[in-house]
Formats: C-alpha cells, sequence, structure tokens
C-alpha cells in the first residue's frame, strides 16, 4: 500500500509532476461519465490499483499490472486496504474490489495516461522515494472521486410525495434508512427530528440544545445535554430501537433531575418501547410518541394544512435535514434525494 508518514516532505518536483499529470488524469476520469454524470466504481478502482502498481514502478508495462485480462492483486480487501491508507473506512462495494471484462480496458487506458503525462513531467528521472510520494497524491485525487462520485452520490432515495400524508413519508424516509448497514437509521431519524425543531422553533426564543451541529454518535454525556434535543425542561430521546436500559437509566435521571422525558420511536417500536417505560413504572412520567407522528404532525400545522404550503415545507424539512449531514457529519450518503416534484 502506497503510504505517506507525517515526517515525509514531498518534493516541490513531485507536486509539480502530480499536478501536470493530474490535468491528464482527469480529462481521461471525465469521459467516463455516463449521461447522468455518474462514474462506475471500478472505473475509480482502477485508479486506485494503477496508482498503486506506480510506486513500484514506471512506466508501467502491462505484464506488471495484468495477468491476462485482470489486475494483479485486484479484490475488495485490496480495495478496502488502499482507502483506509488515506483515512476512507467507509464499505466500499465489492464490485469496486472486482475486476471485470471493462477494467482491463480501463487499466490499459490509464497506464498510457499515466506514462505519457509521466514521462512529460520528468518521473523517469524519479527515485523510488520520490515515485512513491507522487503515487500517493495521485492516489489520493482517486479516493477523493470515492468519496464524490460515490458516497455523496448514493444519497438516500424515498417515496417523498407531497400529496401523501407527511407521516406516510417519514415512514418512507425512515424504511429507506433501514436498508443501509450499520446505524445509519439512527442518524437520518435524528437529523430529521433536528430538521422539525428547527423549522417549528427557529426564532421563537424558545432554548434549543442540539438542533444545530452535533453528529449522530456525539453522546449527550459529551455535550451536557439531557437528551438528544433539550427544550427548555424537556429531554428528548430519538431511537429506532428502544432498550430498557433508555428508561430505567436516561429517562429516570432525566426525572430526578426535574427533566420532562419524550421518546420518539419508529412507529412499529411504540409497544415495545411502552412496555419498557411500564417495566420501569415511568409510563405515566414519559411521553411515548413516532417519529412520523412527531414530525409529520408538526410539519402540517406549520403549512396551515394548506397542500401548497404541506409542499414547501416538505422540501424545507428535506433541505435543512441534508444541511444539517454536511455540517455534522463526514457520510454524505446520509443526505436524502430531492426529488424533482418538490
Amino acid at each position: 500500500m502506497v503510504t505517506i508518514n507525517d515526517e515525509t516532505e514531498i518534493s516541490s518536483r513531485v507536486r509539480d509532476a502530480a499536478e501536470l499529470m493530474l490535468e491528464a488524469i482527469e480529462a481521461w476520469y471525465e469521459v467516463k461519465r455516463d449521461k447522468k454524470g455518474n462514474v462506475f466504481s471500478n472505473v475509480i478502482s482502477t485508479g486506485l490499483y494503477m496508482t498503486e502498481f506506480l510506486a513500484s514502478g514506471f512506466p508501467l508495462e502491462e505484464g506488471f499490472y495484468a495477468t491476462e485480462s485482470q489486475l494483479r492483486g485486484a479484490s475488495g480487501r485490496k480495495a478496502k486496504e488502499i482507502l483506509a491508507g488515506h483515512g476512507e473506512t467507509r464499505k466500499y462495494p465489492a464490485m469496486g474490489g472486482r475486476t471485470s471484462r471493462g477494467t482491463i480496458g480501463h487499466a490499459r487506458e490509464l497506464a498510457h495516461v499515466l506514462n505519457t503525462a509521466g514521462e512529460a513531467a520528468g518521473v523517469l528521472d524519479f527515485d523510488a522515494v520520490d515515485r512513491g510520494s507522487l503515487a500517493f497524491l495521485l492516489q489520493q485525487w482517486f479516493v477523493g472521486r470515492v468519496r464524490e462520485d460515490y458516497f455523496e452520490k448514493k444519497k438516500i432515495t424515498a417515496d417523498l410525495n407531497p400529496d401523501w400524508s407527511i407521516r406516510a413519508v417519514v415512514s418512507s424516509v425512515l424504511h429507506a434508512a433501514r436498508q443501509r448497514p450499520g446505524n445509519a437509521a439512527g442518524a437520518v431519524a435524528q437529523h430529521l427530528v433536528g430538521a422539525k425543531l428547527k423549522i417549528r422553533f427557529d426564532g421563537t426564543g424558545v432554548r434549543i440544545d442540539g438542533i444545530n451541529d452535533e453528529s449522530y454518535t456525539t453522546a449527550d454525556q459529551q455535550t451536557g445535554r439531557a437528551g438528544d434535543y433539550q427544550l427548555n425542561d424537556t429531554a428528548i430521546h430519538v431511537t429506532m430501537s428502544p432498550t430498557m436500559e433508555l428508561f430505567s437509566g436516561r429517562c429516570q435521571d432525566n426525572l430526578n433531575n426535574r427533566f420532562r422525558p419524550r421518546v420518539l420511536v419508529p412507529s412499529d417500536q411504540l409497544g415495545r418501547a411502552t412496555t419498557y417505560a411500564q417495566d420501569a413504572g415511568i409510563d405515566n412520567l414519559v411521553a411515548i410518541q413516532s417519529i412520523e407522528d412527531f414530525v409529520g404532525t408538526n410539519i402540517e400545522e406549520t403549512a396551515s394544512f394548506s397542500q401548497a404550503e404541506i409542499r414547501k415545507r416538505l422540501r424545507d424539512l428535506v433541505v435543512i435535514y441534508n444541511e444539517r449531514i454536511e455540517e455534522a457529519e463526514v457520510d454524505m450518503s446520509l443526505k436524502i434525494e430531492i426529488p424533482h416534484n418538490l
């Protein structure tokens, strides 16, 4: 794997060569976009692999980087290793690590680009250290394409039909988020609630802690808040999967500190949450509500139940939600695709 440690100094001639070569690389890459502006992941992966080969030798000969019709050493594990070396640890698709019929063709084209531009930039005179630094810089550019053309393009898509009740729209978004791995659904739920609170209370003078810029993984204890959101003396907890600990622990702590706890869960988790509250003996002291109703009802109320205004409010909800993701999260694939009907 091409690596650069903190003590490595990259010379100006290496940076100059990288800049010249990236002009040619970018021109090659942009031709690979389809009519919708997308680039297939195997094109990006080819760039990751070929810059890895560049660190070991120049010019790039086909016998060095290919075996018959495949790239040497190409695998999902290798792609993951390369990305991790540049600080990118999100799950990249398995196809990004595999070769395909088109991959070897991309590799031959890119090898020609690298060889031609590299020779013009004086790479033939580089020693192993400078060549490794050059490869790192070029590979870093392709990692940037992974982020921009894969992760940031793969937004959440859901039915955002303004003719539906907003409750149904929120349910559709949560369903789509649940199809994502890891804690994606929890992050989506929390930021939807945050966007709703901003629409409802922005400019009213109501004190709201947690409404703007904390990421989903920021614990309440780290911020000093009583919950994911704190409005005056009410603590709001947003969770896709309620637990007994939430009620016997966090909600009980809220009550001990004279906060009014409110727990927001998906509609299909209301029964489970109610049972936990009863078991904790605080069912009359904690408000339990579905995320769908909490967000949906308020959006329709602020729109004065007007169809035209509901459409505008729905768009506002998604726009503010996406702004929150940009401010607080690293994973831009958590953003929601805004359809043309909004």
